[in-house]
């Protein structure tokens, strides 16, 4: 039978939009459901199979539109629908075969010495169905008693890589163990180990296969009606900040559904549950029994204790230079964990301006994740790469310089950033679900890193029907829950509403923010880029004479203006204290 691959089915998009009408040369009407597009604004794209919106930014392909059509959300539903209407062969296999296809299952359950080092009982290694093959740990996950994926894990040092997981999503490990737990507590880790050495203790244990997949968790206790849900649940992250921050989210997520939560207190010294088992199964034993028998009411910490704890989880770490000294003079040292909007008119420069405070943190040894929706990554990159040299962002991007000037540039650009920029472009629409998923996956892996949005207004809605307030209210929200949850500066670009860019206009206040309501009362910091002086003049200049305003700073003086000079050629903003024309006064925002 013929095969067919998602590359294939993907080119398959033109054909979709000649059944539905729509022209492949021209725009035609936007086809994101929460766009009221008047004014036809999406068009497709053929080098990369999709259709954008440059109204609204949405950006689908084929799987994504016939989802929509028959209301599906997974992946693999997707390609079997658009391979049924337009491929007519076998699809290349998408997710992870039954538990009758695996090789090994014939052999699962023999106990090998890799599983007693970990501390699990032969018992244990037969009821799971554990595995030792071709240099892997394997470890089988179990939906309604069939293998829907399997974990591998490398436990020869010779064996790449590492890690090695079945195609398509990994569901949640021991996912049976919510029905014994039903009425009693249940124990919830991150790695497998962890959640089999509960196990190997008798303890209902279920493992989220990494600390971002709360939300499965969360969306599977929702499927049971209240009487069966755990009594309460004993959260078992790992010791590090990724750990921590999934007991956090968990905690959060299921004392809202009135779920009682307990984190395990690992013995001294260990790093995860499994490592606890091996080295003090006693003490493990012991902990969890506490954990499962705590009371409701138990001995608060003093406010001493809570507060020295908070300033132990930031690390020490609390401020960071922007590299612009008059800013960091305004801002008491620079940026500080909170959420910061940064509101300009188009074409000021605030991408440039976040770009080159992203580059000078992760120069100064901070780790930076910047979701871009607005320019492509490798535009950033050009932008990053020429900052303060002699070339420019455009004959970069266009290929127009030699290669060796081309490897010059970008070799750079990544030893002076370390490595530390991850620039992130969505390739589908970034609803807040999707931007938290994102985060907590980077934060799984990284310290907490000091995160950049370009820009607010182009989040997509959290579901169809919303209006633009309420899509912005929903990213502002998601935005103030993860600097809260990761004590991590977040930097948002936000654009201003029609006012601010008439001739003759006022200041821009705190009202000028499009979509203001949220921003203004869940903005930590509140910024505006504008000129010093006549716009049409600035921008006939070199440099740019512009300033930033603090319209809002929750634990700072505000109205405080900033002087800065652009150069948009050099894509660089330096300090314009020393050239800054006096001033006679200033409208103070409190």
């Amino acid at each position: 039978m013929r095969k067919t691959d998602a590359k294939t089915l993907k080119s398959c998009l033109p054909q979709w939009l000649r059944e539905h009408g729509l022209p492949l040369h021209k725009p035609f009407a936007c086809l994101n459901p929460a766009h009221q597009d008047a004014h036809p604004s999406m068009g497709y794209n053929e080098k990369n199979q999709t259709v954008h919106c440059f109204a609204c930014g949405a950006t689908y392909d084929i799987f994504d539109l016939v989802g929509q059509e028959e209301n599906l959300t997974d992946f693999p539903s997707k390609m079997k629908a658009v391979n049924r209407r337009y491929g007519g062969g076998e699809v290349i296999r998408v997710t992870a075969k039954p538990a009758q296809a695996f090789p090994y299952k014939e052999r699962a359950g023999i106990p090998d010495p890799y599983f007693t080092g970990r501390g699990l009982s032969d018992e244990t290694v037969r009821r799971f169905g554990l595995v030792v093959e071709n240099g892997y740990a394997v470890l089988p996950v179990f939906v309604n008693g069939v293998c829907r994926s399997v974990c591998r894990r490398a436990i020869d040092q010779h064996v790449e890589p590492r890690y090695q997981n079945s195609r398509g999503a990994m569901q949640l490990w021991n996912s049976a163990a919510m029905e014994r737990a039903a009425g009693e507590a249940l124990f919830v880790a991150e790695g497998i180990f962890d959640a089999l050495s509960l196990e190997e203790l008798g303890f209902p244990a279920v493992a989220l296969c990494g600390a971002a997949n709360t939300g499965k968790l969360v969306q599977k206790i929702d499927e049971y009606v209240p009487v069966a849900w755990p009594e309460r649940v004993i959260l078992a992250g790992d010791s590090d900040a990724a750990g921590q921050g999934m007991n956090e989210k968990l905690r959060e997520q299921l004392t809202a559904r009135g779920i009682a939560c307990e984190v395990l207190a690992l013995p001294d010294g260990c790093k995860d549950v499994n490592e606890a088992l091996v080295q003090d199964r006693d003490a493990l034993q012991a902990a969890c029994k506490a954990a499962a028998a705590a009371q409701e009411v138990q001995q608060q910490p003093t406010l001493e204790d809570e507060f020295l704890a908070y300033l132990g989880r930031c690390g020490g770490a609390a401020v960071m230079s922007t590299g612009i000294a008059g800013l960091d003079k305004a801002l008491d040292g620079g940026l500080h964990a909170g959420l910061t909007v940064l509101g300009a008119v188009s074409s000021m420069g605030k991408t440039s301006l976040m770009l080159q405070l992203a580059d000078t943190l992760a120069a100064a040894g901070r780790n930076v994740l910047f979701i871009t929706i607005e320019m492509s990554r490798m535009e950033l990159i050009a932008k990053s790469a020429v900052r303060g040299t002699r070339e420019r962002a455009r004959p970069l991007l266009d290929g127009r310089l030699p290669e060796n000037k081309v490897r010059s540039l970008i070799s750079a650009y990544r030893q002076k950033t370390g490595g530390r920029v991850e620039l992130w472009e969505p390739d589908a629409p970034l609803t807040p679900a999707f931007l938290d998923e994102k985060v907590s996956a980077f934060c799984e892996q990284h310290e907490s890193p000091v995160l950049f949005l370009d820009y607010l207004q182009l989040v997509a809605p959290a579901r169809a029907g919303m209006n633009e307030k309420q899509t912005a209210d929903a990213a502002v929200a998601m935005l103030k829950q993860l600097a809260r949850r990761y004590d991590m500066p977040v930097v948002a670009a936000s654009s201003l509403n029609r006012e601010a860019y008439r001739p003759g206009s006022a200041e821009p206040g705190l009202s000028a923010f499009k979509e203001s309501g949220s921003v203004e009362y869940s903005a930590d910091l509140l910024l505006v880029l504008k000129y010093r002086t006549d716009a049409d003049r600035e921008n006939k200049t070199a440099p740019r004479h512009l300033a930033l305003t603090i319209l809002k700073n929750r634990f700072g003086a505000t109205g405080e203006s900033v002087p800065l000079d652009y150069e948009p050629e050099k894509e660089l903003f330096r300090d314009g204290a020393a050239k800054a024309a006096p001033r006679t006064g200033r409208n103070i925002i409190r």
